[in-house]
């Protein structure tokens, strides 16, 4: 391959090593400041490639290119707002390196000068551009839905009132900034800090791995038929937990697994599913039907929260499994767990139903509010952890975050997923 590209009059096109080294790796990692040509990136995953993406949020962006890249779950997508100027493309163990930006200019029409660093002696270069690209992308926030919204609307707002639109989308979207040796002040709040590793399993962890495993299985028809009542989240999480109960024991099962490639774990979610579907003993409760029907009626809205009592709540609770797990901090048995709760929480019903209310049907995003209740003691539960808030609100709330627990989560990391497992 040739060494140096710069979309000149030899036609030594940018894009030309760009797809060539889509078709021999499994996992890319992409930096660009301005992004507005996905049709290279979702080559990339059409192939089978794993993507990490870190782009600028800026007016030079623009948001319906990251709309076409977003819903695929093999991307991860962060962002930075300001001082952010590296273009660096890795593909396995090869890189490309210079000005080209993601963009029709950068791959195709604009005079660039971009270098392929493709040998063996190359090898050293590769690896300390692939800390810089790690680097930056531990600066980066998670794209969330949320924020692309909201990126895409300040865009399309301060491009129509005239120039200088940037300063307008960092306010909106949250600035983001790489570290640099002369900005004294980009010292993280232990704050943001917590809410961007929560955003961060959330969203590039255990949603993607739980909706690939249900586009699996419904795919599939993996179904079984005495759990045809329930909703494809609930059936995955049941899946899963058959998969945990069956297959995965103890800590070292799960923690020793194999990370695998998509290909791979599609094939042991079918293999495990026909075992799931056949199976005589499902590990499905007989009560979970009814646990449901509890959860989604003392949690389900503001009203019947705001009016709930202590044994109601208590009810609730104990449905949820990351809840009853709490055991193990409790003496006494299950009769005692909701005592302890209640004595660790002071008896104060109407402080719990705040916070749950809060963390449920709250205004703003959801992980703030998951990071509130767990970090900020004015309103932080005793006995009510991480996974119980996840299992929690992804009963009631599937479509933002799936129905996650200690159980589950490890399931996805036997499968072969990269998510924290405990």
């Amino acid at each position: 391959m040739n060494k140096v590209f710069s979309n000149g009059p030899e036609k030594d096109f940018v894009i030309n090593p760009f797809y060539k080294l889509i078709a021999n790796s499994s996992h890319i990692f992409l930096a660009a400041p301005y992004f507005t040509d996905a049709e290279p990136v979702l080559e990339a995953l059409k192939q089978g490639n794993s993507v990490q993406l870190l782009v600028g949020l800026n007016s030079a962006t623009n948001p319906d290119a990251l709309h076409s890249v977003f819903e695929n779950k093999n991307i991860a997508i962060r962002y930075l707002t300001s001082r952010f100027h590296a273009k660096i493309f890795i593909f396995d163990d090869t890189a490309l390196l210079g000005s080209s930006n993601l963009t029709d200019g950068g791959l195709r029409s604009n005079r660039e000068a971009v270098i392929c660093l493709d040998q063996p002696e190359d090898f050293q270069v590769v690896e300390e551009l692939r800390s810089i690209f790690l680097e930056l992308w531990e600066s980066g926030s998670v794209l969330t839905r949320d924020k692309l919204d909201t990126f895409s609307e300040i865009w399309r707002e301060a491009r129509q009132q005239g120039p200088s639109p940037d300063s307008k989308i960092e306010s909106a979207v949250g600035r983001a900034e790489p570290r640099n040796i002369n900005v004294a002040s980009h010292e993280v709040s232990k704050e943001r800090a917590f809410i961007e590793g929560l955003r961060r399993q959330v969203y590039e962890q255990y949603l993607p791995a739980f909706e690939e495993v249900a586009s699996i299985l419904d795919e599939q028809q993996l179904r079984r038929d005495d759990l045809v009542e329930l909703s494809s989240a609930n059936e995955t999480n049941r899946y899963l937990n058959f998969v945990r109960l069956t297959h995965v024991k103890g800590d070292e099962a799960w923690q020793t697994a194999p990370f695998r490639n998509q290909y791979e774990r599609r094939a042991e979610i079918i293999r495990l599913g026909h075992e799931w579907v056949s199976a005589e003993n499902s590990r499905v409760p007989p009560d979970f039907f009814h646990w449901l029907a509890v959860v989604n009626r003392v949690f389900g809205n503001p009203d019947s929260l705001n009016k709930a009592e202590i044994d109601e709540i208590s009810e609730g609770l104990l449905s949820l499994h990351a809840f009853y797990e709490q055991l193990r901090f409790v003496k006494g048995g299950a009769e005692n767990l909701p005592k302890e709760f209640w004595k660790l929480n002071k008896g104060d019903a109407a402080r719990v139903v705040s916070t749950l209310s809060y963390f449920l049907h709250g205004p703003g995003e959801f992980i703030q509010r998951l990071h509130d209740i767990l970090y900020d003691p004015s309103i932080k539960l005793k006995l009510f952890g991480r996974f119980c808030a996840l299992e929690l609100y992804g009963t009631i709330k599937p479509e933002e975050c799936p129905p996650i627990n200690g159980r589950i989560a490890k399931a996805l990391r036997y499968l072969g997923f990269n998510v924290k497992g405990a």
